[in-house]
């Protein structure tokens, strides 16, 4: 039986209503316009800046729920119970890096019906037509769900996974994302300027932390350089308040070739935008003059790079591919040939048999780092916290991974204490992290915060970097209530 004659798909963006500084769903922009491509309509609720409780949902084909591990999954449980309370009968469809990589586990929960593995703009479009008319799951690639096992309503169900779909075409993507559709008052990195544009998808490498070997298989895909340069034109027309690009592409620089015509392409049609994307060290420590002097020409200001720890032995073990040596010589050429361009630094600690003197190596090289370029920014050292990837597999017995969506729900990723260190090390490095926080977090990032927390960060800021300078981490009471009070704001 056909769902209903509405046309309507509703995606879910989970979140905490009212969450300081969200970020533009692009996720769920990029599958509103596959749908409208096809001819149907699409409706994106998210509910950091809405309250879904006082939302209409209406009656849709079905409702598409996007999360990654963690406390997402908590906020979207907490929307699909509501919707089998409103509408028994809608399908509820979760998609996103954690059901990809957990689908089975993931659709044993009640509150799941399918889902979407890996991308999911052209797997929508299918699910809409099948709802829209009435027909089966049969024959759509990329799903797994759930098939009724008997007569009655307490027979158990078995759960059917097809082979995957196939990759999508990035260039066959719609240019225009239907932004309209967004409440974009709501959002302050965007009104302060920051665009984020995605401009390939996947990464090559094989870093045991990443989703990416999983969700893209370690295959990169990229945009060709004439349609990227057609999105950066045409934001540049609708948003014309944009000062800086936000290419939030995995590994943007896979194809040396495709980044030089690209920036080539902005200088040529007068793109004059500044602009920042991710790189590795490996690759930056290859380039030569000629290049970097490109990337600054063409309006590059910031480069974002994983360094994780200064440990040889622990980059080997989470299989980073990426030495020390290449970080110092990396630096150093951007320096040298693009002193114009920043480098943003993000570092980790709290990696299986990681000892103090590895941490005491992290240290070194972050100041190292520091000294060797003055347009260095450190990012905090968070503590490591097991999401679903390769490394799962490799951690101590001492770890037990969660075994439900609610388990991953109840996840404490923003605040993880890995279980198979010392309590007094634990404790060393929740304080490193608090220190480093506020430290080190980006001052030109700060005017998209409320004006409380510009003044919270300023006041923590001055007492971090005393902390830091001295490696003094010690009781940071201090820095232990403003973090307090920053999480309360926040909700996590």
């Amino acid at each position: 039986m056909a769902r209903n004659s509405s046309n309507e798909v509703l995606l879910i963006f989970p979140g905490r209503y009212g969450a300081p500084n969200p970020q533009v769903p692009l996720s769920l922009l990029y599958l509103a316009g596959s749908l409208m491509q096809n001819g149907y309509k699409a409706r994106i609720l998210d509910m950091r800046v809405e309250n879904y409780r006082k939302a209409s949902v209406g009656t849709p084909l079905f409702v598409g729920i996007s999360c990654m591990s963690g406390l997402q999954i908590s906020f979207g449980l907490e929307f699909a119970r509501m919707m089998r309370e409103l509408d028994p009968g809608c399908p509820i469809v979760w998609g996103g890096v954690h059901p990809t990589i957990l689908p089975s586990q993931t659709v044993q929960n009640e509150h799941v019906d399918i889902v979407v593995r890996g991308e999911g703009e052209g797997t929508v479009v299918k699910l809409a037509e099948r709802f829209g008319s009435g027909g089966g799951l049969e024959g759509i690639d990329g799903i797994t769900y759930k098939v009724k096992g008997g007569q009655t309503a307490s027979s158990p169900a078995t759960i059917t996974s097809a082979p995957d779909a196939p990759f999508v075409d990035l260039d066959a993507t719609p240019v225009e994302s239907p932004f309209e559709l967004l409440r974009l008052e709501k959002y302050p990195s965007l009104r302060s300027g920051r665009f984020h544009m995605q401009t390939s998808r996947g990464c090559p490498h094989r870093c045991g932390f990443c989703y990416n070997t999983v969700f893209n298989k370690c295959r990169w895909r990229s945009k060709k350089p004439s349609r990227v340069l057609d999105e950066m034109e045409h934001a540049k027309k609708k948003f014309s308040g944009i000062n800086c690009l936000d290419i939030i592409d995995d590994n943007y620089f896979v194809d040396r070739k495709r980044v030089e015509e690209i920036c080539h392409g902005m200088i040529e049609r007068g793109i004059d935008i500044p602009w920042r994307a991710d790189c590795r060290f490996d690759y930056m420590s290859r380039y030569d003059r000629e290049f970097l002097e490109l990337l600054e020409k063409s309006g590059c200001k910031e480069l974002n790079f994983g360094a994780e720890t200064g440990s040889e032995r622990l980059l080997l073990s989470i299989k980073k591919d990426v030495s020390p040596e290449q970080m110092m010589t990396s630096l150093r050429k951007m320096k040298e040939w693009a002193p114009g361009i920043s480098s943003y630094i993000f570092w980790m600690s709290g990696f299986p048999t990681e000892t103090r003197e590895d941490l005491e190596d992290t240290f070194r090289l972050m100041d190292n780092l520091s000294g060797m370029n003055p347009k260095t920014q450190h990012i905090e050292i968070c503590v490591y916290t097991p999401y679903p990837s390769p490394m799962l597999d490799m951690l101590p017995a001492e770890f037990r991974p969660p075994k439900t969506m609610e388990e991953w729900g109840r996840e404490d990723v923003f605040h993880f204490r890995p279980p198979w260190h010392p309590k007094e090390y634990v404790d060393l490095l929740v304080n490193v992290s608090i220190v480093t926080r506020y430290a080190f977090f980006p001052e030109d990032r700060i005017k998209e915060f409320s004006p409380f927390y510009r003044v919270g960060y300023k006041a923590a800021n001055k007492i971090a970097k005393y902390r830091w300078r001295h490696k003094n981490f010690s009781y940071p009471l201090e820095l232990k209530i403003v973090s307090g009070l920053a999480r309360k704001v926040r909700g996590y």
